[in-house]
């Protein structure tokens, strides 16, 4: 006679079938495959390594390990950047991020054909080189490796929507026009001149003329259908080398804020001594040495238009730069300062930390500064501060997560703070699902690990305004569309665009600040 089948044994059954049916219908293969910002490298990389992620928990970084190859031409050269790839225990599902910058990620990303993640195949069974602090590298194994090289990309982390952003890679490869400097003379394109770093690295970004609507200026191909999604708020950063403590230097108590003006004369080479941002009499002349981004930069980008170019002052960083004589930018002044060009986040922290007496600019994230906190120090812009309600000295504060709490971002929230922009994936419409994970995940983490602010707790925006070809649209009152670029926008409450639209079916577009 059989025995009867008990209850505990159906929910027993039941439960190993559901865990075998999730594990059958689990996504597998390279759920998130991301080129793009150098700023937000780090904050991807702490979403994508946690035990709640659908990447895994192995992670692998390397400096230069990867390039992003555009598939248009073998004449395009290789964008080779540092990467990181996360995977599971498994080793069937990973994501990885190739930190190259925003227009160059957006460049690879728009491309017909899309353009491809190569990694060298001497880096496998490699040892990581712990470029995300609070992170451990594991090697890298030659299985993860297969699954992710020669992958497409399926998306473009960046500082500045995409209509900024190929604005500005047609601005670089204009000829170089001194005047406006509507052309800063990288061309002729489409495939144009190297942007070379003066720090000896190598480092070099080469503009490449791409589409975002329409077809493809090299191939002739139909540009896909895409979409922005917005993650958050990230500030720039001015900081500078504390080393010199004397009088003058700008590791002086003394040094504490820089108005919109002096940054904007010391990114373009009008002021290049220290005493010059230091508001005290009689201090000895020492050179000031500026770093600036490379023009395809998001990080860059995000600074020209809310400072050096914005309406009120209507200058530029590339102010008196000719490619034809200053690739790399390494100018030097009677003063003894000097203006540099340096090409990524990683080499913008790196060399101000080493360089006494200098200033630069960088996207805050609780690891980009970790390595520098003994030798750097960030200044507020027109006496805000972008991280705190009030400034207590400028120390970077250090995260080893969880830290909620740390960072209340007073002054991005209010809008106050002047050099801030909006986060956004760019990746096809609608989006896949790996990637929209993972931008989830990202804006989930900022509780405890506070890179940026959530979009979803931003209460400012910046006013959208037409561009290359886009109509200006806020997107936040029912039936309308983002669209258009906004970097530099004027900065309004989310409820003021609301109010106005009820008012008088208009939203607050084409307003610069």
């Amino acid at each position: 006679m059989k025995k009867p089948i008990t209850r505990i044994a159906v929910t027993l059954f039941v439960a190993i079938f559901v865990l075998s049916a999730m594990n059958c219908f689990a996504a597998t293969g390279v759920l998130f495959n991301a080129v793009g910002s150098t700023g937000a490298f780090n904050a991807f990389a702490l979403a994508a390594d946690n035990s709640t992620s659908e990447c895994g928990t192995n992670i692998w970084t390397k400096k230069n390990g990867g390039s992003g190859i555009d598939n248009r031409s073998t004449s395009i050269p290789e964008n080779t950047a540092n990467i990181w790839i996360v995977w599971n225990n498994a080793q069937n599902t990973a994501c990885a991020y190739l930190a190259v910058d925003s227009v160059i990620g957006q460049q690879l990303f728009m491309a017909v054909p899309r353009g491809s993640l190569s990694i060298a195949s001497s880096f496998i069974g490699s040892a990581g080189d712990d470029l995300v602090a609070t992170l451990t590298d594991v090697p890298l194994p030659q299985a993860v490796y297969n699954l992710v090289n020669n992958k497409v990309f399926n998306c473009a982390p960046t500082d500045v929507r995409p209509e900024d952003a190929v604005f500005e890679a047609n601005r670089v490869l204009a000829p170089l026009d001194t005047v406006h400097y509507t052309g800063l003379g990288y061309g002729p394109g489409p495939i144009g001149t190297a942007i070379l770093t003066s720090q000896g690295s190598g480092k070099s970004v080469t503009p490449v003329a791409y589409a975002i609507s329409g077809t493809d200026p090299i191939t002739g191909g139909k540009v896909a259908a895409w979409r922005a999604v917005n993650v958050g708020a990230q500030v720039v950063m001015v900081f500078v080398n504390t080393s010199d403590t004397g009088n003058g230097g700008l590791g002086s108590s003394a040094v504490q804020n820089i108005s919109r003006w002096e940054l904007a004369d010391a990114l373009n080479g009008t002021l290049t001594r220290t005493r010059d941002i230091i508001p005290q009499q009689g201090l000895p002349s020492i050179g000031l040495h500026t770093f600036l981004r490379e023009p395809t930069s998001g990080t860059y980008t995000t600074m020209e238009f809310s400072v050096p170019r914005n309406v009120e002052i209507n200058s530029t960083q590339e102010l008196n730069v000719n490619p034809a004589t200053e690739n790399p930018l390494n100018i030097s002044y009677a003063s003894g300062g000097t203006r540099q060009r340096v090409i990524g986040t990683g080499e913008m922290v790196s060399t101000v930390g080493a360089t006494t007496d200098s200033l630069g600019y960088a996207f805050w994230s609780t690891t980009n500064f970790s390595k520098v906190t003994s030798t750097t120090k960030y200044i507020t812009v027109d006496g805000v501060d972008p991280l705190f309600p009030i400034y207590l000295g400028g120390a970077f504060p250090t995260c080893t997560a969880p830290c909620p709490g740390l960072i209340p971002f007073t002054n991005v929230l209010n809008g106050g703070y002047p050099i801030w922009n909006v986060l956004r994936v760019v990746t096809t419409s609608p989006p896949p699902a790996g990637v929209q994970t993972l931008i989830n995940q990202a804006q989930s983490q900022v509780a405890n690990i506070p890179d940026f602010v959530a979009f979803t707790s931003l209460q400012v925006f910046r006013a959208h305004f037409n561009q290359s070809g886009f109509a200006a649209g806020d997107g936040f009152a029912t039936g309308t569309k983002e669209s258009g670029g906004d970097v530099g926008g004027a900065v309004f409450t989310i409820q003021a665009d609301l109010d106005n639209f009820t008012d008088t079916g208009k939203e607050l577009v084409n307003l610069k600040q």
